[in-house]
């Protein structure tokens, strides 16, 4: 079970109680995480000249801190006891810290979450574990639904945003339909094939072989697939159009820099 993510200014001061634990000044504790200034590391802990605490927890990773402590405040500070450590310790932790740089890519984009309600930002809890699904190479539209392809590429995502490995895939996005949702052009969308199709879901829509990202809305005996942009309308699917779902989207990842 996946804990609850503290607000920025309490992962501030777990941050505090790192470096206080650790014995270190702000200069010192910079250095050891790749930063330069002791400001820099005020600024997180504060959440002042624009820092997300947050935002460094895969540096954390890399030396050894419980990411899942860091930014939930359960479990231990560290992975290993870093005050008692011993030479297999002292390998753990280069094995983290590797692990922790193969899917820094991964950390260093934004990952939203999709809702029936509000969207909301999330900032993706530390792990180590990838898993690899496919990303096919076709665009899904978001906007007038697309011919799609079945080519295929594999993509390795943090396995929290993988509930059903084996009804996962991935798919990038073209138009601008959904900018509502929080979708864009550009962005990586994961879609869950395993997940039953609601009301408000955002989906893969087929339409006469034609695939689109709307959101669904079910009433009574109604279906429509609508866009989350008023330059666009909704389409009510009728009896004759072949229509399905292809997957209930769960996650877009979004490159932030």
């Amino acid at each position: 079970m996946i804990e609850k993510i503290l607000p920025e200014k309490e992962i501030g001061q777990n941050l505090k109680k790192l470096v206080t634990s650790l014995g270190l000044t702000n200069q010192a504790f910079a250095e050891q995480i790749g930063e330069k200034k002791a400001q820099t590391i005020s600024n997180y802990i504060n959440c002042t000249g624009g820092r997300n605490p947050s935002n460094i927890v895969t540096k954390l990773v890399s030396i050894g801190v419980n990411g899942n402590w860091y930014l939930t405040g359960k479990g231990k500070m560290f992975v290993h006891d870093m005050h008692e450590s011993s030479e297999d310790d002292v390998e753990n932790i280069a094995v983290l810290r590797h692990e922790a740089q193969k899917i820094q890519l991964l950390f260093d984009r934004g990952l939203i979450k999709i809702g029936d309600k509000k969207e909301e930002k999330l900032n993706l809890v530390a792990t180590t574990n990838v898993t690899e699904v496919p990303h096919y190479t076709h665009r899904i539209a978001a906007g007038t639904p697309a011919d799609s392809s079945s080519l295929a590429e594999k993509i390795a995502l943090p396995s929290l945003l993988v509930k059903h490995p084996r009804d996962t895939y991935a798919v990038t996005v073209t138009g601008d339909s959904m900018p509502g949702a929080n979708i864009e052009e550009g962005d990586i969308l994961v879609v869950d094939t395993a997940i039953e199709p609601a009301n408000k879901s955002i989906v893969i829509a087929s339409i006469n072989g034609e695939q689109t990202v709307k959101r669904l809305l079910i009433s009574g005996k109604t279906v429509s697939i609508a866009p989350e942009n008023h330059n666009y309308q909704t389409m009510e699917i009728t009896e004759n159009m072949d229509f399905r779902t292809l997957g209930v989207v769960t996650w877009v990842i979004r490159e932030t820099a």
